[in-house]
């Protein structure tokens, strides 16, 4: 997923970030819609600053779909990817989509 950093919000032992979803690269079994997202990260994920995540900034978003209802969204943990975007990953990104999509690539 790509997406840019809206808001952020503490709640309870999480941090709500506000996200707004690009692009879409591969889903999971629940589908993540283009436009107004949450992402989610422990307090203490956050603390070790893994990941490091500023508001107004770009990311490539590897992580899971919340199946919490009363955490709707992403959720980032210890094993998700947050880097900060780039550009040129762009035409990379859609590669790999249309691999994707012909079957060539093993899920």
């Amino acid at each position: 997923v790509q997406a840019s950093v809206l808001s952020r919000e503490a709640v309870g032992n999480w941090i709500k970030f506000t996200i707004h979803v690009m692009q879409v690269f591969k889903q999971g079994s629940a589908k993540v819609h283009r436009g107004t997202q949450f992402l989610w990260v422990s307090v203490t994920d956050l603390a070790c600053k893994c990941p490091k995540i500023k508001v107004k900034q770009t990311y490539l978003i590897l992580s899971k779909d919340s199946r919490q209802p009363e955490r709707p969204g992403l959720t980032a943990d210890e094993r998700s990817i947050v880097i900060e975007w780039k550009d040129d990953w762009a035409r990379r990104m859609r590669r790999y989509q249309r691999r994707q999509r012909k079957g060539k690539c093993k899920n």
